[in-house]
Order: C-alpha cells, then structure tokens, then sequence
C-alpha cells in the first residue's frame, strides 16, 4: 500500500510538471523589435532635452554650469555646487557629464554666486529677470504664494497680545 501511494504521488508530481510549463506566446510577446525612431523628427540631445524638462518643472531660476576648462565634472565640483547650492530644488548632470543644470523656485545668494564663478562658466537660462542684489527689494517669492507686507510695530508683536 505504501509503494503503491509513492507511485500514484510521483505520477501526480510528474504529471503537475509537465503541465505547468512555460507558454511560449507569452515568452516571445516581450522580444518584439521596437520601431525605429522616425527619420521626420529630428534628434534632440539629452542637453536640449534635460533644460527643455528644467523649464517644463516652472523653475523661476535655471543655470548651466561647465568647467572653464570644459572638462568632465568630478566628485570634487560636485561638491562644491552641492555646498553653495543647498536651497536648490533639482541638480541634473548632462552633456556627457560636462555641464550641471539647476533649477531652482529660489535666487542663489550673491556670495554663493560669485563662489560658483570662480570655479564654473555660468550660462543662466532663467525665466524671470534675476534679482538686482544691491537693492533692498526681497527675492521673488515662490509661485503660488503671495507676500504679505505688514509693517513691525508694537501693536502687533506676539509680546503684546
């Protein structure tokens, strides 16, 4: 009986395996040729198309940096557009790693400016005019957000309410 119980469990296995076994119209449907690109439209390089998507995103503030010696950006660069860059919203590499878009809601302080010319040749595709940084006037503020100018006295400080 027990002999008899492995057969009918190893015939059961057997017979389980074989009918599970891969559909070839579902293995071959992924291994389709894609169209080629159409020769009508023309090529966009991956620099045209990342500041393309810089302005698509709304940034108030777009800037290409490359190195004044047109070499590759390093871990070095890097790190120096991420140290005066901190407020930025999108840091992207292109061109082959020789160009850093950024794209920013937010003005680049003067000082932090003037670091990042030092070291980079700066192109500035910005939408708005950029800030006169020797007037009293504040940056521009967000999109979607308005000012509020209140002037500070005694009357509406937190001390006296």
């Amino acid at each position: 009986m027990m002999r008899m119980s492995r057969t009918i469990s190893l015939a059961a296995l057997i017979s389980l395996l074989a009918a599970c076994g891969a559909n070839e119209n579902i293995l071959k449907s992924g291994k389709e040729t894609p169209a080629p690109p159409s020769a009508d439209a023309p090529a966009i390089s991956t620099m045209d198309r990342d500041l393309e998507e810089m302005r698509t995103a709304d940034f108030a503030f777009v800037y290409v940096l490359r190195r004044k010696d047109g070499g590759v950006i390093d871990r070095a660069d890097k790190d120096v557009v991420r140290l005066h860059t901190a407020n930025v919203n999108r840091r992207v590499l292109s061109d082959g790693d020789k160009a850093l878009l950024i794209g920013s809601n937010y003005a680049i302080p003067p000082g932090d400016m003037a670091a990042l010319n030092d070291r980079f040749a700066i192109e500035d595709h910005s939408t708005s005019p950029a800030p006169d940084v020797n007037s009293n006037q504040a940056a521009p503020s967000p999109v979607g957000t308005r000012t509020v100018n209140k002037k500070w006295s005694a009357n509406n400080s937190r001390a006296n309410k």
